[in-house]
């Protein structure tokens, strides 16, 4: 036991030893888009969340409902509807009851780099879509290289204009500004200095739908960037009184996981190694424990019965010996004797012989004079010591096992 206690304090050491190196090893940044509120990689939503979570005096909510779950809550509050991923594809049921919420009053705000063809036709506007490369904003992040800028032209009367910088990985995306008759809020300038819409809003109803084409701002390295978290608030505007839902039903699968505690194990590396090493050391343990402390216990079993074969055995002995006048005068005691308990006749006493047969042929329906000669036949092969052959003795046994049966 004193070794054990030695190899379990030599495990737990060797655990501390390696989460202490792992907690100072520098931390791997995951580059791909989750818009998670779990995820506080890069591209996660974590800080956004945190931030509207104590920003906005109406509230902010999480959410795994789709539109049609939403809209059939047939809340008498109007909210603000806001939905953030990389490639947004709504279903027909999905529009029509994003629309239904619109025009209940209901703010919804679409952030996407691109849309399905199904909300593109409804709305009436088109977009183009250029796929975002992690590489390309890494080099130019070390470079320091020029940001590209967003022009924010929306009501001057409440937000003046201004202008906002942004790498160009962050901001590919962008709308065709004479495919709809909308408010348009933010423009980029492309090569060739045309202007596209990045942000705009369609009204519908007594609401309106939103629509922004740069959703990695909304990530946590967009928020981080610079002073550009106010060019955030100025989209979300439209949405500042109402209480805003964020919905994350139309994420990835992936980002859509809720963080349980042994996946934000996984998550985090030292935990991870922690627990990696925590079951190899346990199965080590169990390897080198697993001997037996004490001597082995011997199973005692229930004894068999073994009657039948014994009986068997002795039968086959005698019958091997050749002495068939033996075992008929064994079976005639065996049949006497069953004679005697069953229906109280006494074979053995000759002169109760004329009695004995009647009560013998009532019993099991066979002729007295039948019975009288069969036992007339076996008392000298018991009493006077013929010697009969084999034939003979079986044909004695199986004619008293005949009459034992009819009793």
């Amino acid at each position: 036991m004193k070794g054990n206690h030695w190899f379990i304090a030599g495990i737990i050491a060797f655990l501390v030893l390696m989460f202490a190196i792992e907690c100072r090893l520098p931390k791997k940044f995951v580059w791909n888009p989750t818009f998670s509120h779990y995820d506080k990689q890069p591209f996660g939503c974590a800080v956004f969340d945190s931030l509207l979570s104590s920003s906005l005096p109406k509230g902010y909510s999480l959410s795994r409902k789709t539109f049609y779950e939403l809209e059939q809550e047939d809340t008498a509050l109007r909210r603000g509807i806001l939905v953030i991923t990389d490639n947004l594809h709504l279903t027909n049921v999905d529009v029509e009851a994003m629309l239904k919420m619109a025009e209940r009053g209901d703010r919804i705000t679409l952030v996407g780099s691109s849309f399905s063809r199904i909300l593109k036709d409804t709305l009436g506007f088109e977009c183009g879509y250029s796929s975002f490369n992690p590489l390309a904003l890494k080099k130019d992040a070390i470079a320091l290289r020029s940001k590209d800028s967003l022009y924010w032209v929306g009501d001057s009367a409440i937000y003046p204009r201004q202008v906002f910088c942004f790498y160009p990985q962050l901001c590919q995306s962008h709308f065709f500004a004479d495919s709809i008759s909308c408010e348009i809020w933010a423009k980029k300038t492309i090569v060739g200095g045309v202007s596209h819409p990045v942000a705009m809003s369609v009204s519908w109803g007594k609401g309106e739908v939103m629509l922004v084409s740069t959703p990695l701002l909304f990530t946590n390295y967009g928020v981080l960037d610079g002073k550009n978290v106010a060019y955030l608030f100025r989209i979300l505007s439209p949405m500042g009184g109402f209480p805003i839902v964020r919905t994350e039903s139309y994420m990835k699968e992936t980002a859509q996981v809720q963080m349980s505690p042994f996946r934000y194990f996984l998550s985090q590396p030292p935990l991870r190694w922690a627990l990696y090493l925590s079951m190899a050391s346990i199965l080590l343990f169990m390897i080198f424990t697993a001997r037996r402390k004490q001597r082995a216990i011997p199973v005692i079993r229930e004894p068999e019965n073994k009657s039948l074969e014994f009986v068997e055995l002795i039968g086959t002995l005698y019958y091997q010996k050749k002495d068939h006048a033996d075992l008929v005068r064994k079976k005639f005691f065996y049949f006497t004797e069953e004679l005697r308990r069953e229906i109280q006749v006494d074979v053995r006493e000759v002169a109760e012989d004329e009695r004995s047969f009647g009560r013998i042929a009532r019993k099991t329906g066979m002729e007295a004079e039948e019975i009288a000669a069969f036992i007339c036949e076996v008392r000298p092969v018991v009493y006077g010591g013929r010697s009969i052959s084999e034939k003979e003795m079986k044909r004695l046994v199986d004619k008293m096992n005949e009459i034992i049966n009819h009793i």
